[in-house]
């Protein structure tokens, strides 16, 4: 049936029964908007580990780190572990988010800034973002999917059957292209082949599944549990996923090593170049500075302003040991998906017209009956914790609703919560359409993090920091990693202008020839693919970072494609910084009234006892001196706070991890070379 047995239909709507049933269960415990967002901040470690772990992790990751190392070796792990060397940080960002003790995301901004436009911008931003970002889960989830419910060829239509012709054509003509005997037209027929392929219109595999159906369903059922019960939901849904996301992170291994022959034969099917951690050939989109500067990126970008999740927790341990726990709980999920990544490559090396498809594939060639809807439920069980959905919600509802409307009723801000969340799905799943590209998405995700973060870094620790320094920063980043890649690709003139459309140079590297990639465009084709002589033009989100450094000087044509992403990463790091403590120095600071009262939360520790709690905040607002007794550099700007133990043991620690995970990295792969 459309792929699937009978027993993997029923694995999968005994899922679906058990999610409706947490959000009817959990719908009880909503008696207010603060029970809502965030669940009356009454969770202890356990809980904030698991809700932790399942907003961290998603089945579109597995499936992207093993469709990255399927395309570039045991290096493409980097697209996802990133977070590795970010985890020690987590260990004061989640004090951060508690200690803020705000609801809305946009609080921060409407308390430290004075500002509601400001508060109300930023929550438009989230809102936009989470359009982004949760467009990639949507993507990969439903390309896994369609690679499970595969039709047969005796089913394929004649077009369908022209497209799998066609690829099948390509990998062949690949195979030829450097014997002698590879004539002119075949290379003509390559050239078009590749261009069919570049559009999506030629492919390996034909599937079942129509994804926008796919899209709208799973939207929809991602959407119903977390409305009925708000965080609570999320959070006794993310103990369900826990389990079903180690059986999608463990299940295929044990069956791919004993088709590969083992590990021994693992490493005969795969080149020994791809088990390289860190890209080391020219050829590599991962080398080591590319990965530096990537988490770099990514912690500026995952400031801490989380402050539905991140002020669930009960108190400052329970917020660190839980989002540390389920933060290393996942690293050691993704040495799975390498490992499952590079079976993969083993397995099917350059037969898959989409990477993305990987994980189904193997699912479905390796798995038997009832366990591939069990995979199914598994992958789409990772895709749906509902944390990132509920701060929008709260992003919404307390900084552009109750601005504008004060008098809103606790119920009214809980039913315009739900239907944000509708909205942001409807968003997500149309942006999936825009861009098919995942490893462009997350990029994108990656770049657009800097509008905002910088200045979320800052005001924690600089007291210096000014309201209008961070709307004109806001502004201009939005400008520069929103707008203009946005705008420009619908002006033909644009998308074709010759200075635009430049490549850089091809090159021979280590034996390795290094094609040329497109500079300020994500992809450069032909504008008929049936034309050998027509024009070209550029496809995908421009890159105005690229443009304004070449202006500047650098030759961006002698770089490789980890180069140009690297030098646009560096761009959206500094220049937010620089906009930020230039115009803050040339600016009013805010109220020291203001100033007084966020810095002593800032101080205080959170407390369960919210009375306790409150009582401690009133202390060092009273008392200012407390505050500056508590920081490395008192009375000045600086607001750091002198560590104390456990700061220090703790921090230490995560770095131990994160040197574990490594080692085992190394560790595993090094088996039955």
């Amino acid at each position: 049936m459309l792929g699937l047995s009978v027993i993997d239909w029923l694995v999968i709507e005994a899922y679906f029964a058990a999610l409706i049933a947490i959000g009817i269960w959990t719908k009880r415990k909503i008696r207010s908007s603060g029970s809502f967002f965030q669940a009356d901040r009454s969770f202890g470690k356990f809980m904030t580990a698991v809700i932790n772990f399942g907003n961290m992790t998603s089945a579109d990751q597995a499936a992207g780190v093993t469709r990255e190392i399927y395309r570039q070796g045991l290096a493409g792990v980097w697209f996802q572990n990133l977070v590795l060397f970010l985890t020690p940080f987590f260990w004061f960002s989640s004090v951060l988010q508690r200690r803020a003790r705000y609801v809305g995301p946009g609080d921060l901004y409407q308390h430290r800034f004075e500002s509601r436009f400001l508060s109300g911008l930023f929550a438009v931003y989230l809102l936009l973002s989470a359009i982004y970002g949760s467009s990639l889960g949507y993507l990969i989830t439903g390309k896994t999917v369609q690679a499970i419910m595969v039709k047969p060829a005796a089913e394929y239509t004649e077009g369908e059957r022209q497209q799998v012709a066609m690829f099948g054509e390509m990998k062949a003509l690949d195979a030829k292209q450097s014997a002698p005997e590879f004539t002119p037209a075949e290379k003509e027929r390559r050239a078009y082949l590749k261009e069919l392929d570049k559009k999506g219109e030629i492919t390996s595999s034909i599937s079942y599944l129509n994804l926008t159906l796919f899209f709208i369903i799973y939207g929809l059922i991602t959407a119903a549990y977390v409305i009925a019960g708000g965080l609570f939901a999320a959070a006794f849904n993310d103990v369900l996923q826990g389990v079903l996301i180690i059986f999608l992170s463990l299940a295929l291994i044990p069956l791919g090593l004993n088709a590969l022959g083992g590990f021994a034969g693992l490493h005969q099917h795969v080149p020994q170049k791809m088990f390289e951690l860190f890209g080391t050939s020219a050829a590599s989109e991962y080398p080591l500075y590319f990965v530096l500067v990537m988490a770099f990126v990514n912690l500026v970008g995952l400031a801490p302003r989380q402050f539905t999740m991140g002020g669930a927790a009960k108190d400052d341990r329970a917020a660190r040991i839980g989002m540390v726990s389920g933060a290393f709980l996942k690293r050691l999920m993704m040495i799975g998906w390498a490992l499952t990544g590079l079976i993969a490559l083993g397995l099917y090396g350059g037969q898959l017209s989409d990477a993305t498809h990987i994980w189904g594939t193997m699912t479905r060639d390796l798995l038997g009956a009832g366990f591939i809807g069990l995979m199914i439920a598994a992958i789409l069980s990772a895709n749906m914790s509902a944390g990132n959905n509920i701060e929008w919600a709260a992003a919404f509802t307390k900084n552009i609703l109750l601005p504008i409307r004060p008098h809103t009723t606790d119920k009214a801000q809980i039913a315009a919560g739900r239907l944000v969340i509708l909205v942001v799905i409807a968003g997500g799943i149309g942006f999936a359409y825009v861009v098919n590209d995942i490893f462009v998405v997350f990029k994108y995700v990656l770049s657009i993090g800097t509008v905002v973060g910088p200045a979320i870094w800052l005001v924690y620790f600089w007291r210096r920091l000014t309201t209008k320094a961070v709307i004109i920063q806001m502004i201009l980043s939005l400008v520069m990693t929103v707008a203009i890649p946005n705008i420009v690709p619908t002006f033909e003139d644009l998308r074709r202008e010759e200075s635009l459309i430049v490549m850089t140079q091809e090159r021979i590297e280590d034996g390795q020839t290094i094609p040329a990639s497109p500079i300020y465009f994500e992809q450069v084709v032909r504008v008929d693919p049936a034309d050998p002589n027509s024009g070209f033009e550029g496809k995908g989100m421009f890159r105005p970072q690229l443009w304004l450094i070449d202006k500047l000087g650098f030759d961006l044509r002698t770089m490789t494609k980890a180069g140009l992403a690297t030098a646009s990463f560096i761009f959206d790091i500094i220049f937010p910084f620089i906009i930020l403590i230039i115009v803050s120095l040339m600016t009013r600071r805010n109220s020291e009234r203001v100033l007084r009262e966020f810095y002593a939360r800032i101080h205080t520790p959170a407390h369960a006892d919210l009375t306790v709690d409150s009582r401690e905040v009133q202390k060092k607002i009273d008392d200012p001196e407390l505050v500056e007794r508590n920081k490395i550099f008192p009375h000045t700007d600086v607001e750091f706070w002198k560590p104390t133990r456990e700061d220090i043991v703790g921090f230490a620690l995560c770095w131990v991890g994160v040197a574990g995970i490594i080692g085992l990295y190394f560790l595993i792969t090094s088996i039955g070379s």
